[in-house]
Formats: C-alpha cells, structure tokens, sequence
C-alpha cells in the first residue's frame, strides 16, 4: 500500500493521510517556464477562437447584417443556435480524436478549418439556406481547436493550481479577446463593412493563433505525476465516459452552468436594442459591454482560486448568483444600474464558463478528459445559441424586451439553486475514480 501511494498510482488519498506522503517527497513547483509557455498559448489559441471572434462580436453584426437582409431580430441569432448544436453534437467525436490522436493532430488543421467559415460567413447573400450550412459547420470545425483540447493541455501541466490555470486561459484570456474583439469588430465594421470584418478577423487566426499554437502548444509528457498525484481531490484513474454521462454530478454541473450561459448569452447579443428600448444611451451601452468583458479575467480568477481552495463544491452557488444580481439591477433602467448589472452578468458568465472543465477534471479525472468535456462544452455552446434565439423569438412576439425579463430571472434563479446541490467531488476506491 505504501508503495502504491508513493508512485501514485491509486489515485488520490484521503486528506487526513496527505500531509505525511507530502513532507517525506517536498512537491515540486508547477509554474516552470515550460509551463508557462504552453499557457501562453493556449491563452491566444482560446483568444482567436470561437467565443471571442464570433460569439463576442456578434452584438456588432447583428444589427448590420439584420438590416441588410431585412431579417427579423430572431433570424441571424440561429446562426448561434444551428452552430451549438452541430457543436454539441460533434463535441464527443472531437473529444475522442483529441483523446486518441492527441491535440495538436486536431488543434492545428482546426484553426485553419474555422477560419474557413468566418470567411463564409462574409459571403452571406441573405439566403437561410446558405446562413444554415454556414452555420452548422461552424459548431464543430470550432470545437476542434477551442476548449475541448485547449482544457486538456491545461489540466496536463496543472494540478494543485489547475483551478486557477483554467479559469484564467479558458476564462479570463477569452474575456479579454472578447473586450479588445468587440472594439475592433466596431471600428472596422464602421470603416470596412462587415462582409470585411469577418475577412479581416479569419486572417487573424491564421497569421498569429495557428503559429503560436504550432511552436509552443503541446501536452505536458506526464499527464499526472507522482507528486501531483498525492494531492487530495487529484482525479487520477479517470470515470468512463458512459459512467460520467449518467451521474448526477454531470447532470448537475451540466444544468446549472447552461442555464446561466443561456442566460447571460441571450441578455448581451440583444443588449444594444435591449438598451435602446429602455432609453440607455449608446455611450452607455458600448461602455457597458465592454466592462461585460472586461470584468472577466478578474472574476475568473477569483472564481478559480476558490475552487482550488474550498473543499465542498456547493459553496461556488455564490459564483453562480452574481448574474442574477446583475440582472435584477438592470431591470431599474438606470444608466448606473445598467453598466454595473451587465458588468456583474460578465464577471460570473466567465466565472461560470471557467469552471466548467474544472468541475469536470476534478469529478471525472483526465484519462477521458477530452471526450468528457466535448460534450460538456457541446452542450454550453448550444445554451449560448438557444440564450439568443429564446430572447428574439420573445421579442418579435410581445414586441418588445420586458415581457422576457422573468423567464431570464427564473433561469437564472434555478441555476443557482442548481449549484448549491452539487455533490462532493470523489475520492478513490482501490485505484478507480467514481463521480
């Protein structure tokens, strides 16, 4: 048994046990500059990726693109919606690739592919035909260089601090990608047009993500070693995926992160006309949405620095309340109110979205990390296109905003809820992992 424990090869130990195996072998530091490097890395790759380039800039194109093909405001959101759910659909293959062949054979030729449908998106000609292919290639050609691999690469190269790490590159680099994306989606629609844009942001990825991803990214050689394996909660072994789609704790963490996502997607890609029918100038709503993103990386980190630290992983419900509060705020109408609503609804949208492959690593383990989380981020993809459409479909039918408001703060309500009841993360049992 001491042997086992000391080449760690039966999973975590209980806590009461820990502090001994730890003072006979000191833990070696995991910020190396290795490390460092790989999450540079994933933090650009995470930057040039689905959620910041067209999920983030999509308040800018909505309406241009609406009016240029006289769509109703619930027309060009499907694209959201068709690419979630081709991006929940392929999110298992995807993460069965990544888990058989590796990230870079998928991460590299992905980037590539993705970029390929922004710039037919610029092609658009008003048919809904073309928008829906578009639109359905776009979900999973996108997964296979966004968190699906990007979560992976991280939890690889960290394990004490791996809530932290995640949150900050697959939370906080995308809050910042989508502030810095949305300003200049802004300028060059203005200055080009948006058929333009979208050109100008494909070329992005290919001249600064897919070298960077080329030359540094890489999975760490050891997945897991000897003394991160001592580590209370460190998730080893790995849960088969059929056993980790059927607990609760999946379910759980699914439902509640998705109905927050839905939430805060659906309030931000209608937030501009949402602000003009309540008489908030556009000052104040350009300004509001970029503190949306702004706020991200602080409250990512902040969130990612409690997972690692609080043991019960019910106590992050509170993580999960800060949306509500900032949309109750909002409801007021007043411009204060509104910029520091739509500011709270960021801060826990990143939160919220960071700790998604935290709670499955730490669940789940890695061994099937990547096909896990391909459906987990399937799933919160497609919140993000329902979140959207739900709102515009509300909107063209009561013919305004307002009459949608309690179904979002309901939403937001049961998500909470949700969080509260998560169950304890796992500890081994002879070696296995079980959620």
């Amino acid at each position: 048994m001491e042997g086992q424990r000391m080449t760690g090869t039966s999973g975590p130990i209980p806590a009461d046990e820990g502090p001994g195996i730890i003072a006979a072998e000191p833990v070696r530091s995991e910020v190396t500059r290795q490390a460092v490097a790989v999450a540079v890395a994933c933090a650009i790759c995470m930057g040039f990726g689905f959620a910041p380039i067209f999920f983030g800039t999509f308040p800018q194109f909505l309406e241009p693109v609406s009016r240029q093909f006289q769509w109703s405001a619930a027309i060009f959101p499907q694209a959201m919606l068709i690419s979630g759910v081709t991006g929940a659909l392929s999110g298992p293959l995807v993460g069965r690739l990544i888990d058989k062949l590796g990230v870079r054979k998928v991460l590299l030729p992905g980037l590539v592919a993705w970029a390929a449908t922004l710039v037919a998106m610029s092609f658009l000609n008003g048919s809904l035909v073309m928008l829906y292919v578009v639109s359905a290639l776009m979900g999973p050609l996108a997964a296979t260089c966004g968190p699906v691999g990007l979560a992976k690469v991280v939890s690889s190269w960290f394990d004490r601090s791996r809530g932290v790490a995640l949150s900050a590159i697959l939370g906080g680099s995308v809050a910042i990608f989508t502030a810095l994306m949305l300003v200049v989606a802004r300028a060059l629609i203005i200055e080009i047009g948006w058929r333009e844009t979208y050109l100008v942001l494909a070329g992005s990825i290919v001249l600064i993500a897919l070298p960077v991803s080329y030359f540094l990214l890489r999975e760490a050689p050891h997945s897991v070693s000897p003394s991160m394996a001592m580590m209370p909660g460190s998730a080893v072994e790995g849960v088969k995926p059929t056993a980790a789609f059927t607990s609760r704790a999946f379910w759980t963490v699914m439902l509640s992160s998705t109905l927050v996502c839905a939430s805060c997607s659906g309030v931000v890609s209608h937030f501009v006309p949402w602000s003009a029918e309540r008489a908030v100038s556009p000052g104040i709503a350009t300004f509001a949405l970029t503190l949306y993103s702004l706020v991200g990386p602080f409250a990512a980190l902040i969130a990612g620095a409690a997972a690692d630290r609080l043991r019960r992983p019910g106590m992050l419900a509170i993580v999960f309340m800060v949306p509500l509060i900032g949309f109750l705020a909002m409801l007021t109408s007043q411009d204060w109110a509104v910029i520091i609503g739509l500011t709270m609804m960021g801060a826990g949208f990143a939160a919220v979205a960071g700790l998604l492959p935290f709670f499955t690593s730490r669940y789940f383990g890695l061994a099937n990390a990547s096909t896990i989380f391909g459906v987990a981020i399937g799933l919160t993809t497609l919140s993000l296109g329902i979140g959207p459409v739900l709102l515009g479909v509300l909107r063209d039918k009561w013919g305004a905003y307002a009459p949608g408001s309690p179904i979002v703060v309901g939403a937001l309500i049961l998500g909470a809820v949700l969080a509260a009841s998560f169950p304890p993360y796992p500890r081994s049992n002879g070696g296995e992992t079980s959620p």
